[in-house]
């Protein structure tokens, strides 16, 4: 009994298989064609239709606005034997194939053209990026210690984004005396100078007070000199001191300086609260 069933299988599949690759169709039986053969053979010169680029149809576009409006007059057709009715049946069909081939051409080349100039040119104008704006920003001054902690901030900014400016301010010197345990001591110091006709002013540093100046001097040379001057006069117990020491200053300039690089210059600890002032 199972065999009769696997043989009664085996020949059904046989069957089928003869009947879905078309082997029994000399006998009537066998699947649809899915082909349609005949809508090729209806295709009407297919080798002349070819898909245009967007730039091949814009210059079609625009040969066809510049086309004169009144065609040139063709010359008079010459007389032809009239054509068979066969031969004009033939022809009707085939002209009409042509025709809507040509309409459809020309269907397919205005959406491409449509889709490459989707966009009008407001909204290109739009997105068209604006040129941002950068100032010429300079801060300081900074003394030789909190420049060694901004040079660290500043390398890590594009090189020659910006540009570091030293300049040296000269010192001070004094012809100074005292300096005196009381303002009484200090008084009577300051008439004995007048007496001998030689000005006097207050040292106004805090360490050096209560005391006299006898002279301030640019110069360390010209101090020395006016205290050798002091005691060919009689003053006694006069020296030289730096009033103000000699000091160099740094100042930072970003010649072309963005938000971004001001917003994040702004954040340093370094700058110690001096802000950002413009070059001019």
């Amino acid at each position: 009994m199972i065999r009769f069933a696997i043989v009664l299988l085996l020949l059904a599949n046989a069957g089928y298989y003869a009947f879905s690759q078309g082997m029994l169709r000399s006998l009537g039986w066998g699947p649809e064609d899915p082909s349609e053969p005949e809508r090729v053979q209806q295709q009407v010169k297919p080798e002349a239709l070819r898909i245009l680029t967007s730039q091949e149809a814009k210059q079609a576009q625009e040969q066809a606005r510049t086309a004169p409006a009144e065609p040139t007059p063709a010359p008079a057709p010459v007389a032809a034997p009239a054509p068979e009715p066969a031969a004009v049946a033939a022809a009707e069909p085939a002209a009409d194939s042509a025709d809507k081939t040509a309409a459809e051409a020309d269907k397919l080349a205005a959406k491409i053209t449509d889709k490459a100039t989707d966009k009008p040119a407001d909204k290109l104008a739009d997105k068209a990026e604006k040129p941002e704006k950068k100032e010429c920003l300079v801060a300081g001054s900074f003394d030789a210690k909190q420049v060694d902690a901004l040079r660290l901030q500043l390398a890590k900014l594009p090189e020659g984004s910006w540009r570091l400016d030293s300049s040296t301010s000269a010192g001070r010197w004094m012809v100074y005396v005292g300096k005196f345990s009381s303002q009484e001591a200090l008084d009577t110091r300051r008439d004995e100078l007048r007496a001998l006709d030689i000005s006097t002013d207050r040292a106004r540093i805090a360490s050096l007070e209560p005391g006299i100046s006898l002279g301030r001097f640019s110069s360390e040379e010209a101090a020395e000199r006016h205290l050798a001057t002091m005691g060919k006069k009689g003053v006694s117990g006069a020296k030289v001191v730096v009033e103000r020491p000699e000091a160099v200053s740094y100042t930072v300039r970003w010649p072309k300086m963005d938000a971004v690089t001001k917003k994040r210059v702004q954040s340093w600890h370094v700058m110690d609260g001096k802000e950002l002032r413009s070059c001019s």
